[in-house]
This record gives C-alpha cells, sequence and structure tokens, in this order.
C-alpha cells in the first residue's frame, strides 16, 4: 500500500472535512449546554449505587480496550510514533480504569481491594485522568498530515514494549496510591474533597486544557484529530463535574461526570468502528468489481483465444508449437496436410517425426538458436511427410515467451515451396535452353531494346556481318541495316510492337567489310 493511498483510508492520516467538524462542533456544542446544566445541581446528592460504578468502570475499559487495539492495529500498518502514543494513552485509560474499580470502596470489599486506603481511589482518579491528556498531548506534538515520524523495526516488538510500559506504569501508580497511601496528602475527608483535591484537580484541568489548545493549533486536522478534540472535551467535563462542581461521592456532579467519562472513551471508538464498517464497504463494492473486472477480461482473453485459434486454423501456412525440449504442443489444419500427421497424433511427440533423419542436427541447432533468443525467417530445409517422402519447405521460428519475458517455447510457421522450387527449375531449364539455342544457332539473333540498340547479339554474328557480339551491343540497329531497306525494315518493326502478326520478309544489313548481306 502506498503512502499516497494511506491518506484517504486511515483516520489517522485522512484529512478533516467540513462535515467532520460541523458533526464534531455540534457534539461539543451539546455536550457543553448539558455540562452547564448538570454543574448548576453537581452538589446535590443522590443515593450512593456502586453498581453504577462497576458498570461505568466495565464499560470503560472495554471501550477504550477496543479503542487501544483498531489504533494498534492502524499503527501495525503506518508505523507512527504518534500514534502509538495515543493507543498506548487508550490502553493505560483501559488499565486505570480497572484498577480503580478495584480499589474503589464499597464495589468488591469495603475498603477496595489490592489493599487500598480512603486516599486511594482519589489519587489514583488524579493519575487516570492526568496520563491520558499527558500521552494525547505527546501525540498532538508528534504527529503531522503524514502521521508523523516512522517506527523502525518490528510494529508487533513496538506494541509489546508499549504494552509493557503501559502495564509497569499503572502498576508503579497503583503500588504508590497503595503501598504509600500514608504518606500522600489527603484529597477526601469525610467524604468531601479537600482543597488538596482542588490543587491537584486544578493541574490535571490544565494538562487536559493543553493537550486540547495543542491538537487545536497543530494543523492539518486528520478525522482523528478533530474527535480527539471531542474526547477532550468531555474529558474536561468529566472532571469539572465530577472533582469540582460536585461537593462529594454520589452527588449528581459525580454521576454525571462518569457519563461524561464514558461518552470520551466512546467517540473516537465509534468513528473508528464506523470508518471499519465504511472500509468493508468499499471493499464490498471493490471485490464486486474485480470480480465483473476479473470476468470481463476473462470473456475478452476468452475471445482472443478463440479468435486467435481461427486465425491459426484457418493459415495457409502450417503452423506448429514445440517446447525447448523439441515436444510437440500445438498443430494446425494446415500442419495436417502439409504433413500427413494429425493434431492428435502429432502433439505430445517429438519434432524429429516430420525431420528426415539427416537433418536432425539441424534441427537442434535451430532449437539452441531459439533458445538464446534468435529469431529465424524465411529458412528453405526439407522436411518429411507421414509416407515418408521429403517436402521442401520455407521455414519461420520464432521463441514464445511467458509473461516474464522467458522464453518457454518455439513457434514455427511452414510453408510448401516444393510447387515454386518445380516452376523456379522448369524456368531455369527454359532459360538454359534457349541460352543454348542462343549460342549454337547459326542464324543471326539480335535483341533490341526500346530505343532501338542493341542488348543481345548471338555469336553467329562474326560469321554472318563479320561483327563481333561485343562490338555490336549498345549500338543501334540501324547502324547495320542496308540504308535502302531502313523504313521498310522500320515499318515491319513497327507492326511486331503493335502485336499484329509477324511475316517473313528479306531485309539487307551491312557487312563489316561493307558488302550487303540479305537476311530473311
Amino acid at each position: 500500500m502506498q503512502a499516497g493511498d494511506d491518506r484517504g483510508i486511515f483516520l489517522s492520516t485522512m484529512p478533516a472535512t467540513k462535515r467532520d467538524r460541523a458533526a464534531a462542533f455540534a457534539v461539543v456544542g451539546v455536550s457543553s449546554v448539558l455540562c452547564a446544566g448538570a454543574a448548576l445541581f453537581a452538589r446535590v446528592p443522590l443515593a450512593p449505587v456502586p453498581a453504577f460504578v462497576a458498570s461505568y468502570q466495565s464499560a470503560l475499559a472495554i471501550n477504550d480496550s477496543i479503542t487501544a487495539v483498531l489504533l494498534f492495529s492502524q499503527f501495525s500498518l503506518l508505523r507512527s510514533r504518534a500514534l502509538l502514543l495515543l493507543a498506548s494513552g487508550y490502553l493505560f485509560t483501559a488499565a486505570a480504569a480497572i484498577v480503580h474499580a478495584l480499589t474503589f470502596p464499597g464495589l468488591f470489599a469495603p475498603a477496595g481491594l489490592l489493599g487500598a486506603g480512603p486516599q486511594t481511589t482519589a489519587w489514583f482518579y488524579q493519575v487516570w485522568h492526568g496520563g491520558f491528556p499527558l500521552l494525547v498531548l505527546g501525540y498532538a506534538l508528534l504527529k503531522d498530515k503524514d502521521g508523523g515520524a516512522k517506527i523502525q523495526g518490528s510494529a508487533s516488538r513496538a506494541i509489546l514494549w508499549s504494552a509493557i510500559a503501559v502495564s509497569v506504569a499503572v502498576s508503579v501508580a497503583a503500588w504508590i496510591v497503595t503501598a504509600g497511601h500514608d504518606l500522600l496528602p489527603t484529597l477526601l475527608s469525610g467524604g468531601h474533597f479537600t482543597y488538596t483535591q482542588d490543587g491537584v484537580v486544578s493541574a490535571v484541568l490544565l494538562l487536559s486544557l493543553a493537550a486540547l489548545l495543542v491538537l487545536w493549533f497543530r494543523r492539518p486536522h486528520s478525522v482523528l484529530d478533530v474527535w480527539l478534540m471531542v474526547v477532550m472535551c468531555a474529558w474536561l467535563f468529566d472532571i469539572a463535574l465530577s472533582a469540582i462542581f460536585n461537593a462529594a461521592r454520589f452527588d449528581l456532579g459525580f454521576y454525571a461526570g462518569r457519563i461524561y467519562g464514558l461518552c470520551a472513551a466512546s467517540f473516537v471508538l465509534a468513528v473508528l468502528l464506523v470508518e471499519n464498517v465504511g472500509l468493508q464497504a468499499q471493499l464490498s463494492r471493490l471485490l464486486e468489481a474485480l470480480r465483473g473486472q476479473a470476468a470481463s477480461e476473462r470473456d475478452r482473453h476468452g475471445e482472443r483465444e478463440r479468435l486467435f485459434s481461427a486465425v491459426v486454423e484457418s493459415s495457409n501456412d502450417a503452423i506448429i508449437t514445440n517446447a525447448l525440449d523439441g515436444t510437440i504442443t500445438g498443430w494446425n489444419r494446415a500442419a495436417e496436410r502439409l504433413f500427413g500427421f494429425t493434431a492428435g497424433e502429432a502433439i505430445g511427440n517429438r519434432i524429429d517425426i516430420i525431420v528426415p533423419p539427416d537433418r536432425r542436427a539441424e534441427t537442434r541447432q535451430i532449437l539452441d538458436r531459439i533458445a538464446s533468443g534468435e529469431a529465424i525467417e524465411h529458412y528453405e530445409t526439407l522436411r518429411m511427410h507421414k509416407d515418408g517422402r521429403e517436402v521442401d519447405v520455407s521455414l519461420g521460428v520464432s521463441p514464445i515467451r511467458s509473461a516474464a519475458g522467458e522464453i518457454v517455447g518455439v513457434s514455427k510457421t511452414a510453408r510448401d515451396i516444393g510447387d515454386s522450387r518445380r516452376t523456379q527449375k522448369a524456368l531455369n531449364q527454359e532459360i538454359e535452353e534457349r541460352r543454348r539455342i542462343f549460342e549454337t544457332s547459326q542464324d543471326l539473333i539480335l535483341v533490341t531494346d526500346t530505343a532501338g540498340n542493341l542488348v543481345q547479339a548471338s555469336p553467329s554474328s562474326m560469321t554472318i556481318l563479320g561483327y563481333r557480339p561485343g562490338e555490336m551491343i549498345g549500338r543501334s540497329a540501324v547502324e547495320f541495316i542496308h540504308p535502302d531497306d531502313l523504313d521498310s525494315t522500320r515499318q515491319e518493326m513497327r507492326s511486331a510492337r503493335r502485336g499484329q502478326q509477324m511475316r517473313n520478309f528479306e531485309t539487307r544489313y551491312l557487312h563489316k567489310d561493307g558488302q550487303a548481306v540479305t537476311l530473311t
């Protein structure tokens, strides 16, 4: 997958649209109004419901664990340090929610588990709500439009070390607030918060606000950035309602703050799940399109194969394919007619079935040349018919290459040149016979071009006119005709050129010694 494509797939790199920002602002606006309304009644005491705390903490741990897994999955593909830090933040909140529930008094034990004291839960709440914005702040500082700096090496190892670091951090924090409980300042006295609590909570609130502001000013914003800012707003409302505006546990602010905490844990998870559903829908459409394209390609390929087969089968030239070891793999109808073997008889046998024994070394040489990438055109040779007679053929041989460019076979076209050779032989015999007649004739034979210049003269010219053939060739024929017979001779020659029937006539030529020689 290319980095350029990642930006349109993952929440951490997908640019936020106006629609994303509008939805986020709407959620924050509604949450702000509800928070302001709840703040007015935050100190109203309500009945203690420990089951609410157990349900809330469980849902929180599950939501944050799923979110962490989804973010770690994106990190394994993008390898972004910022994304690794954010995923670790959600894993931290999941682990912190579990420890907080275990130490909460009256939930699993009157004083809480893990050796918790009266201040353990209050202090661990501060660690929990300060740790997450700290990791979000790290994410905001490291991110950029392409996800930020990348982790080199194994992504699985990086995730493992992150999980170990989170476990160690939560374990150390839990040990400090339990084993070191008596050394910590008092945050909760008589069920009500102290001034020390107000100072610590203010520091945690400012840390959360800093994370929100850095996210806001670190542009451009991805879809994840926009919804993470919504999370931080809900996180601020959670802290404000459950630790600033309220007065003690189990008042309206206590319950409302935890509802905002659950919302904070759910926003990014919901967007990630919607994204996954969208990606699955995209993948489904893509697979459907690919199946359609593959079917179309198969149809086109099948049609090309049928057309190719039709061309091969209807060709007047024999077309043969064979492997590099000489095994015949293709044999068209023209090959059946030329060599007498049917396709069923030829395919699977070696090409030697149509090669005369004294030509088999030649065949091996051709295969070696083709294997080296050479093509052979118009190679005239002899091949053998099924009945044993020799067939004159002109071969065209070329390599067959695989999709990777590797030579995997040989393609041959063979044309019967027996008739043309016989015709050429007859023509050569006729030319030889005419040459012999021309050379031995006792009659004078003269050949002129269209301009009337002599281009051939028979050897008899020496006896009849006293000129050697070389003395006459290149000169005008009229130089050797008697002046008194020149007009009549020209008239006869014009008639011959017009295609009129030739007739015998007499004319006089001039001998080299000046005497007139009468020729018929």
